[in-house]
This record gives C-alpha cells, sequence and structure tokens, in this order.
C-alpha cells in the first residue's frame, strides 16, 4: 500500500495500478483499505471514472464499502470539480449505509460551497451534519460565516445559533463575525436610501 501511495505522489498512476495488480494477483482477498491506497491515488489525480470503477469493482468483488471509502470517493469527485455530484454520493451512502459517514466527507463538500458563496448549500451541508449525529463545531461555523461572507450577505441569528451550541468564537471567528457586521450597515444604508 506504501508503494501504491508513493507511485501516486509521483505521479505515476500506471505503476501504482500494476503494483495493485500485482497485490490482487498475489493475495486472495483484500480489504477496502487495499482498494483505497489506489483510490487515493486517482483522487489526487482527478480521474473520476476511474475511481468510480475501482469502487465498482470493489462492490462486486464482496468488499464492504465502509465511511473511508465513501469519503474518498467525495474527495475524488470535490477534486474535479463535481460538488454537487459528491453531494450526492454521500447523500445515497449516507441513507443506504446504517454506519456513521466521516464529518470530513460533510465538511469538504461545505467548505466548497462556501468558496462560491452558496448560503443555500452550505446550510443544508450544516444540518446534513446534524442530521448524521455530529454536534456543532467552531469550524463548521466558521465554514458557515465563510459562505456568508462570500456571497455578501447576511447571516441573522448565527450568534445565537452559535450560543446554542456552546461554541464560542476565536480570534479568527471573531474578525469573521465583525466582518458580517458590516454588511448590516450597507443594508441600512441602502435602505435609507
Amino acid at each position: 500500500m506504501a508503494a501504491i501511495e508513493a507511485w501516486g505522489k509521483q505521479k505515476d498512476v500506471e505503476e501504482a495500478v500494476a503494483i495493485f495488480e500485482r497485490m490482487c494477483s498475489t493475495w486472495k482477498k483484500l480489504t477496502s483499505k487495499h482498494y483505497s491506497a489506489l483510490l487515493r491515488v486517482y483522487g489526487n489525480n482527478k480521474m473520476v471514472a476511474k475511481g468510480k470503477n475501482l469502487v465498482k469493482c470493489m462492490a462486486d468483488s464482496g468488499i464492504r464499502i465502509g465511511p473511508l471509502t465513501w469519503d474518498l470517493l467525495v474527495r475524488l469527485h470535490v477534486e474535479a470539480g463535481e460538488v454537487e455530484k459528491a453531494e450526492s454520493i454521500l447523500q445515497k451512502a449516507a441513507q443506504q449505509s446504517q454506519m456513521k459517514l466521516m464529518l470530513t466527507s460533510y465538511i469538504v463538500i461545505m467548505e466548497q460551497y462556501a468558496k462560491r458563496g452558496d448560503t443555500h448549500n452550505s446550510e443544508k451541508m450544516f444540518n446534513r451534519i446534524r442530521q448524521a449525529g455530529y454536534v456543532g463545531q467552531l469550524g463548521q461555523f466558521q465554514c458557515l460565516v465563510r459562505a456568508y461572507i462570500n456571497a455578501k450577505a447576511l447571516a441573522y441569528g448565527i450568534r445565537e445559533r452559535m450560543k446554542a451550541d456552546n461554541i464560542f468564537p476565536n480570534k479568527g471567528l471573531a474578525a469573521q463575525l465583525v466582518h458580517l457586521d458590516a454588511f448590516r450597515k450597507t443594508v441600512v444604508l441602502d435602505l435609507l436610501d
């Protein structure tokens, strides 16, 4: 697995695949960790089709697809710029599997929406994190506030929501909240004009 990842870091995908195929022929039963090593290589090289085929091969081999594999598949699509597809995969995985998916799977999608300034989808991912059983954390609120800043929109009640979750802003989040207050002043000035 280390050799596969090493060749992947060197951007030599063909050599990584050759080592994986050697593993397949040598060992009778591979685990999801072995497949994940190659999936990570595909993700780093934005090879979505090959990543999908690898996951299908895993399923056909009877290997249980766990949270790590779902996380890598989501990251593969996000890095390829297919955020909506990544969200769709994550939603289907959450509905079909009885296991708890990784928090980073949700955060990676939420960060992409925040970069775009897409407050609706950022809020939706924030709520899905809650539905998945994770409690509110400082990083989630920072990401949400970043979405509102990039959208140049007000985040009504964000401080109250943070207080309800026992989240106290650190220096960075406090600066972001001050930045949000500037939008409030311009909205009021626009209304008065």
